[in-house]
């Protein structure tokens, strides 16, 4: 396998990714995982695991420092536009509280507050 294409997204990457899972939850040997999914080198085996990890919701990604920056700069007011709509930020929603693409909400009235919570 070309140690590049582990950045590509595609249906077989996917497949990979979750045989790397079930590989490593049966504790098969590194050496042997790397030669069953054609991975050169254990830092991208390593990469890939922690990829593939975060990409099933298994674990949460490491903020980068900017990413924290503007979840930090998104603690100012936030306004109702023209459309009665409010502008909630991936940095916010899914950086800072761990929501996730799809996440199906109810709202209320709380007093002077909105509350959201997740639904199943």
């Amino acid at each position: 396998m070309n140690e590049g294409a582990i950045e590509g997204e595609g249906t077989e990457m996917i497949v990979m990714k979750e045989k790397l899972i079930e590989m490593v939850k049966k504790g098969i040997p590194d050496g042997e995982i790397m030669k069953e999914l054609g991975i050169q080198t254990r830092a991208s085996l390593r990469r890939m695991y922690y990829e593939a990890l975060v990409e099933a919701g298994k674990i949460k990604d490491i903020l980068k420092e900017t990413e924290l920056k503007k979840a930090v700069r998104g603690k100012r007011a936030l306004t109702i536009g023209k459309r009665g709509t409010i502008l909630l930020s991936k940095a916010l929603l899914i950086d800072r509280f761990g929501f996730k693409e799809g996440d199906k909400f109810s709202i209320a009235k709380r007093r002077d507050s909105i509350v959201l919570r997740r639904t199943e």
